[in-house]
């Protein structure tokens, strides 16, 4: 997951299929797949939080009615997607690629089960997100958080510059601005954010290293040893 942050399009997160592909635990194609399913269903998660921004009046430049023409054509298009994928062999490789997606869309309870994790996940990082902003006297509802964070994450990521330097903080000041914040305060409130990510990150690093030491050693206790 560090790794995705310093890519382009946070690609370096499918290394993961390639360390499940070399530990045996999945396949290429269907691995692929499943990590392209993931980002699909950030996508619709993304554009969910995004609809509902607007829809509490954080955008003063979109009407109610252009809202929902857009949801519309987004839902139109969606559909249209599905039933292309349900109606590829899944003998074929296209076919084994979208197994599963098409397994997710099929089973309410898996797709539901999914959308929520998706869901909770991201509100964890807004709420992050909020608190960052409110400890330096930065106050945005909730709503707005929702909008300044979906929207200036999708921006970094689709900038194709690694770790989104400088576009994340122009973008999320901006945003600020946009949102009748001070000059001053939008960029302590870019700052604060971009330091929020790195003490995830380091934060990430002291529990993986000695998680990594525990694994190892169990590998190599020998059958039997507790």
């Amino acid at each position: 997951m560090s790794f995705a942050i310093v890519t382009p399009l946070q690609s370096g997160e499918a290394l993961k299929v390639e360390l499940l592909k070399k530990a045996g635990a999945l396949e290429r194609v269907p691995g692929y797949g499943i990590f392209i399913t993931e980002r699909f269903l950030d996508l619709i998660t993304v554009l969910l939080m995004i609809l509902i921004s607007l829809l509490f009046g954080v955008s003063k430049f979109l009407k109610t009615e252009a809202i929902l023409a857009i949801v519309a054509v987004i839902f139109i298009c969606f559909m249209i997607f599905f039933v292309m994928i349900q109606r590829l062999s899944p003998t074929n490789p296209l076919g084994r690629f979208f197994q599963p997606l098409k397994q997710c869309v099929k089973n309410g309870m898996v797709l539901t089960t999914v959308l929520s994790l998706s869901i909770v996940s991201w509100f964890i990082i807004i709420l992050g997100w909020y608190a960052c902003l409110r400890s330096i006297s930065i106050s945005i509802s909730f709503p707005e958080t929702i909008a300044l964070t979906v929207i200036t994450t999708l921006i970094s990521i689709l900038s194709l510059i690694p770790g989104a330097l400088g576009i994340s903080e122009v973008s999320i000041s901006s945003f600020l601005v946009y949102l009748h914040q001070d000059i001053a305060f939008a960029q302590a409130g870019a700052l604060i954010i971009r330091l929020y990510g790195v003490m995830a990150l380091i934060l990430g690093l002291m529990h993986f290293f000695p998680l990594w030491k525990w694994i190892r050693t169990e590998r190599q206790l020998p059958a039997g040893v507790d």
